[in-house]
């Protein structure tokens, strides 16, 4: 059994014991029980054995697989050693795959405990069942009728039985479940879609581009099996909601369904305590026998249900994420009947559409009044085989928090466990919460079984704060019946606390994509989107279109440490060409989805880009190396270009995904072992509250507040270094900013051509097509924006350099609509105009006009004709005299080193980039870099906390870019991971030091730590050992 199993199986024992206190007492029947022993195998090597024989203590079930629950059939015989190992290679492609797409039995036994009264009710439950279920105990059928079959149908929903009069209350219980996997059966090779027509289950079971088909489609005993006991009245779906009129005062109610399970009255009295705050109510109410009744609490039965100045739930970034508890107790004649906890938060979500500069709409999230800028990822599993249980989710989690994102997108609602929302709840992620509908594929098989596990869904979930919005479909709008459905069950049954919303990425929402990979100035230059291709299309541009994306993404390698775990080494190197990426079926990168599986993440595109960028590579290591500068750099890039925007169309981002489920070459931040790829530091940068950055476009630095508080008399610095780690101080600017809360401000633009005499300076044009191609953008030094004219001839654009100027040179640098005949004029009052240079055939690109030096104050493109039937379309209009001799001129690579500070001079936010002024996302360069000589040192550690902090320094005169640190375990020699650090990959300028804080779990770090820093393109070393 792998590291990463034994984890699994860990937590899930501690999550499921941890579950179960302060509640009605609970036996688990999950296998990580030593005392429970689950039995699978095929309905048919049983020979046609009745489920009634099956589930009659001491039948012997031959030849068993030893079942996993919560699980799957297939990882049971994964589990089982039967399968080899599905991460590895292509072993998952190999399974036959007919075997496990048939019904499966899982059979048990149990002995009631000790403690058991007679009285007492005793109740069965199975949490999650995927597809369809059928149930035995001691030799009868407990679900639907004694012939029907199939009788609970889909993953979502919960079974309750009540087996105390079938119960052996001495000695062994048996019990027997039968499970069918979808009927609608899509085979690994089908070419039919698979669709939704096998919903409500979990879609990705049958593969997408992120993992792979899974043999039996997850059919299985999905969720946590146990029994409870109980009085005769029980508790339903209990339900603790919160208005909040104002931020000061909020509104309890609390609501249950109270089942009395016996043939007579009862008077059941319900009492609760809600925690902070040691509020008390009772209540009594009178059940008939055999029925289930409502009672309700709210501010008209008692006054201390409003709570004034309450603690309230707040998203990651803007406040604490304060939960409450309700105990409640529901009681028969003085004896506690039944006993539950819930936990929930107090909060109130809100949603306006807020028109762009085109007048669409964007939807913008609202939490507690703040406006909340929405940063995150989409997830689509916890674990491709369902492995991820309890406790392992806080992990996830985490990392999410740890990124600084505040929301998750459920992808088709793939997650059923309670654990997964617990701990969104505890670390202020909000949840995007899918329902099981994908793309055009809206058409299930059984609506009314949909709709059944959709109520039970909203009704077992709706107490958690973190469930921001509840969504219809994936890139389409469910049927109108079900859409019908959805919208009046979650207005009843959340009485439209978070919104309903049939399309993930319609109606207020910017659409998907683009998925591959492209440079961060692309992101700040066009928003893009998949609805451009609608009918009418999407508007999108440099300044509107960007608004509520959902989806955008990029192929994201991992590192070569954890592709090792998952490729054989005969297939490291070389990478698969061109021709194999696009067409290739059967090689073990496309298995991993670095291939045709995974087209939208345009492998071909990445690998060029990372050989292109960063200069080829000899090995899989190297490559593996510089693809981690690509992911940061990607990653980061699309993050800011969304800050960039923040409330002028841009409110929120998901990228495509944050989350891995299966050991994988794209989507995804870190990686199926937790090592974080350069994507996570990207977005972990890109996406802190208080941000510094850099526009790659226009050379623009902003500084973005996502908080709830006011920043004020901040210090916004830019240090430019050349190659050699040089500060070149001509090129570096500070200046002091204030930022409101959940804003941005820009501080300067960086200049990186102080020679231009028209940087910054005055423009005025002819005409223009709007503001965002302004005459102005000519002189702003960006390569991205451009002046456009109108679409007619003559039009000209004149640049007021100030004064009088010596004159010797210009620069035009078109856009693809450039003038076919122009002139250049020169003025010294803008009145009278002298031509200077004439061009009868122009060309467009960038074009280099050498004048006789000439003095005057305005500098004016005449255009005479135009090349095409579009406007004259300028980036960029450059003048030049004679050079300064005082201003050095940039090494064409250089870094950008921004630095936030606050009035008392402490580090808020830095940001580090490297830019090549000569040569665009040519980083070539990089490789040249010498050695340099680096130190490490212990600053701090609590090795029974897991915490320690350390410190690298490069003691050399050059820059050490991109150091990577990673720890291992001196006694295994293995990858500690998971770990949280403060920063990775930073580069160090000659003498800085930088301290990094590393958290892990404890059992991690027995036996001690090696400390490896690894300089780019250098050897990795041993810097530190840490003894435990």
């Amino acid at each position: 059994m792998n590291k990463f199993r034994i984890l699994l199986l860990l937590s899930s024992v501690f999550a499921f014991n941890q579950w179960i206190q302060a509640q009605t007492p609970t036996l688990s029947l999950n296998s990580s029980n030593p005392q429970i022993t689950w039995q699978v195998k095929p309905q048919a090597d049983l020979n046609n054995i009745t489920g009634e024989q099956i589930s009659t203590s001491g039948f012997v079930m031959p030849d068993y697989v030893k079942g996993v629950v919560p699980g799957t059939v297939f990882t049971s015989y994964v589990e089982a050693g039967i399968v080899p190992d599905p991460n590895y290679a292509d072993n998952i492609y190999q399974v036959d795959e007919t075997f496990f797409n048939r019904p499966f039995w899982y059979r048990t036994e149990f002995k009631l405990p000790a403690s058991y009264k007679d009285g007492k009710r005793v109740w069965l439950h199975f949490d999650n069942t995927n597809r369809y279920a059928d149930f035995y105990f001691n030799g009868v059928k407990i679900s639907g009728t004694k012939t029907s079959s199939r009788d609970v149908s889909g993953h979502m929903l919960r079974s309750k039985f009540d087996v105390t009069p079938l119960l052996n209350k001495s000695g062994k219980n048996a019990i027997a479940v039968l499970i069918t996997d979808p009927d609608q059966k899509k085979m690994r090779k089908a070419k039919d879609p698979y669709g939704v027509a096998c919903s409500p289950s979990y879609l990705a079971g049958a593969g997408w581009d992120w993992m792979p088909y899974i043999p039996g489609r997850l059919a299985g005993i999905t969720g946590n099996a146990y029994l409870s006991i109980t009085g005769d009245a029980i508790m339903e779906d209990p339900w603790v909601r919160s208005d909040l009129p104002t931020l000061q005062k909020a509104e309890l109610s609390v609501s249950t369904n109270i089942k009395n399970a016996s043939s007579s009255p009862k008077k059941v009295v319900l009492t609760g305590v809600i925690q902070p705050g040691n509020i008390n109510f009772s209540k009594n109410i009178q059940v008939e026998g055999n029925s289930t009744a409502q009672l309700s609490v709210n501010k008209n039965d008692f006054a201390q249900m409003v709570i004034n100045n309450p603690k309230l739930w707040w998203p990651n970034g803007y406040g604490d994420p304060n939960l409450y508890t309700c105990k409640l107790t529901c009681s028969i004649d003085g004896k506690v009947s039944d006993e539950k906890e819930v936990t929930f938060g107090i909060k109130k979500y809100e949603y306006k559409m807020i028109n762009n500069v085109v007048n669409y709409p964007v939807m913008t999230f609202f939490v507690n009044g703040q406006k909340i800028f929405v940063k995150g990822g989409n997830w689509g599993m916890g674990e491709y085989l369902l492995r991820c249980h309890g406790k392992e989710y806080e992990t996830k989690i985490k990392l999410h928090k740890d990124m600084n994102y505040n929301m998750i997108r459920l992808w088709t609602g793939c997650v059923t466990d309670e654990e997964f929302y617990d701990y969104c709840d505890q670390n202020g992620i909000m949840v995007w919460d899918d329902f099981w509908l994908y793309v055009a594929y809206n058409d299930v098989a059984q609506p009314e079984a949909f709709k059944a596990n959709a109520l039970d869904k909203v009704r077992r979930l709706r107490n958690h704060p973190s469930i921001a919005i509840w969504c219809g479909a994936n890139e389409t709008h469910p049927a109108p019946d079900l859409d019908n459905y959805l919208r009046e069950m979650i207005a009843k049954e959340d009485n439209n606390d978070r919104m309903y919303k049939s399309c993930s990425n319609q109606d207020g929402l910017s659409g998907s994509g683009w998925g591959g990979n492209q440079p961060p100035r692309h992101h700040f230059e066009t928003s893009g989107s998949n609805l451009a291709f609608n009918t009418p299309a999407y508007p999108y541009g440099i300044d509107h279109g960007y608004g509520m994306r959902t989806e955008i993404g990029t192929a994201t390698f991992p590192t070569f440490e954890s592709i090792k775990e998952f490729t054989p080494e005969k297939d490291w190197w070389p990478l698969p060409t061109d021709e194999q990426l696009k067409n290739d079926d059967d090689n073990v990168w496309n298995k991993h989805f670095f291939g045709k599986e995974a087209s939208n993440a345009n492998p071909v595109n990445y690998k060029n880009s990372v050989n292109t960028q960063y200069g080829e590579s000899s090995g899989l290591e190297e490559f593996c190396e510089k693809a981690q500068m690509l992911n940061l750099e990607v990653m980061k890039g699309m993050y800011e270009a969304w800050n960039d925007k923040m409330w002028n169309d841009a409110a929120g981002l998901l990228i495509w995904m944050s989350h891995p489920a299966y050991p994988s070459f794209v989507w995804q931040t870190y990686d199926y072992y937790y090592d974080p790829t350069g994507a996570y530091w990207g977005a972990k940068k890109a996406c802190e509250p208080l941000h510094i950055q850099w526009n790659a476009s226009n050379n623009n630095i902003k500084v973005i507040n996502t908080t709830a508080e006011d920043l004020k008399a901040a210090i916004a610095k830019a240090t430019i270094y050349n190659l050699n780690g040089k500060e070149v101080s001509a090129y570096g600017q500070t200046k002091q900013v204030d930022v409101a809360a959940s804003n941005i401000a820009e501080a300067f633009s960086l200049n990186f051509n102080p020679f231009n005499l028209a940087y910054g300076k005055k423009a005025v044009a002819s005409s223009s097509t709007g503001a965002s191609k302004s005459a102005s953008m000519v002189t702003d030094g960006g390569a991205g924006s451009r002046w456009e004219s109108a679409y007619s001839d003559p039009q000209w654009i004149y640049i007021d350099l100030g004064k009088e100027e010596k004159i010797e040179k210009a620069i035009l640098k078109w856009e693809a609509a450039c003038a076919k005949k122009y002139e250049l004029q020169v003025s010294n009052d803008a009145q009278e105009w002298k031509t200077v240079y004439t061009n009868k055939d122009g060309r467009g690109g960038t074009e280099q006009i050498e004048l006789e030096p000439v003095t005057a104050r305005y500098v004016k493109l005449a255009g005479i004709s135009r090349a095409t039937q579009f406007g004259y379309s300028l980036f960029e209009f450059e003048i030049y005299g004679e050079k300064p001799k005082e201003i050095k001129e940039l090494t064409p690579l250089h870094f950008i080193k921004l630095e936030l500070t606050d009035v008392k001079g402490n580090l808020i936010s830095e940001n580090f980039y490297w830019r090549n002024g000569v040569r665009d996302l040519d980083y070539t360069l990089l490789n040249t870099l010498p050695e340099v000589a680096l130190s490490c040192r212990l600053v701090d550690k609590s090795m029974s906390d897991g915490k320690m902090k350390i410190a690298v320094k490069n003691n050399s005169g050059t820059v050490a870019f991109a150091n990577r640190v990673r720890l291992v375990n001196k006694a295994t020699q293995k990858r500690i991971l998971p770990i949280i650090m403060s920063d990775n990959y930073v580069t160090l300028m000659p003498g800085e030091e930088k301290v990094i804080t590393m958290e892990a779990t404890p059992e991690l770090l027995k036996g001690g730590v090696s400390v490896l820093v690894k300089q780019y393109g250098k050897a990795e070393k041993n810097k530190l050992d840490i003894a435990d």
